[in-house]
């Protein structure tokens, strides 16, 4: 069985067990949250178990794929050690933050956004938290695993483009609400057949998916070029940390929500996804300072290019 059917293989159980499994968790999640256990988990909606579950079940089964794929080290993958892993690191959340936070002023300066009435700083330490879980295991999925995977089967640029599609279409396949609100054993499958249901319309959905698959072309680059996901993990946290924060601080306030398209438009998915050619710029931006850093910064001998 070749590596890219063992990974949809891999892929298909994942969305299988999660559609089982959701639907006892999210029993367990109201009953802990009725008994005061957990109250939080008494207002989660079924969808929330659905993906978390989804999440927790790639992770268990990702050892499991590596063996089956008879893969016994990282440098399968293309990857090293890095002996500059904290610069990478601190260089890659200072490329990303800094462009996101020009461009959230610019956003405030023009009456894009608008400061909310009450500001809460409480839910920063989770956002910060937040930012890092998901840098670290999204990079290691994307740009570790599937990025080697795919340069060793199509050749770089192959390899780069496709798991750069990837990476941004899959963000926009989302657990749809439960209509009626009941959750019995089927509803996990029902979820499946309508995880496109709360897409965003078109216009955002394209310029959405063109900023991730510009974000992925640049976490690619980086990957590659350090051999490691030091960088890569500091550029995805940063870019995290930036637009959730911007988020939490303030709203968009532009009515109707599409009237600056295809130039700025609403955030999309949880609004972690900046939408319009001028936030694809400010990406560029970050792109072309990972170019110069990777020029110019000294690298371990051997790494070789994209």
């Amino acid at each position: 069985m070749r590596p890219l059917t063992k990974i949809l293989a891999y892929l298909l159980v994942v969305v299988l067990l999660a559609a089982v499994l959701s639907p006892p968790i999210y029993w367990l999640g109201q009953w802990l949250g009725g008994q005061g256990i957990f109250p939080a988990l008494a207002g989660f909606p079924f969808r929330r178990f659905f993906s978390r579950t989804a999440q927790v079940t790639a992770i268990a089964l990702l050892v499991p794929l590596l063996l089956w794929l008879r893969i016994r080290s990282v440098k399968e993958f293309g990857l090293s050690q890095n002996p500059h892993r904290l610069r990478d690191l601190l260089a890659g959340l200072l490329f990303a933050l800094v462009p996101v936070v020009l461009l959230g002023a610019g956003y405030l300066f023009f009456e894009v956004y608008g400061w909310k009435k009450e500001l809460n700083f409480a839910p920063l330490l989770r956002i910060v938290l937040t930012a890092g879980f998901v840098a670290v295991v999204e990079e290691w999925l994307f740009r570790g695993v599937l990025l080697g995977l795919a340069v060793r089967a199509f050749g770089t640029w192959t390899g780069v483009l496709s798991v750069s599609a990837v990476f941004a279409g899959i963000h926009f396949i989302k657990p749809a609400s439960s209509p009626d609100g009941s959750v019995g054993w089927g509803t996990g499958f029902a979820q499946i057949a309508r995880v496109f249901d709360s897409a965003p319309p078109f216009a955002s959905l394209a310029l959405g998916f063109l900023s991730l698959f510009v974000a992925g072309l640049i976490l690619a680059l980086a990957a590659l070029r350090t051999r490691s996901l030091w960088l890569p993990i500091g550029l995805h946290a940063g870019w995290i940390l930036g637009q959730q924060s911007l988020q939490l601080l303030a709203k968009y306030r532009i009515k109707p929500a599409d009237e600056l398209l295809p130039w700025i438009g609403p955030n999309v998915v949880s609004g972690a996804v900046p939408v319009g050619l001028v936030p694809v710029f400010v990406l560029l931006l970050t792109g072309a300072a990972v170019w110069f850093y990777l020029r110019h910064a000294s690298r371990p001998e051997g790494l070789r290019s994209p």
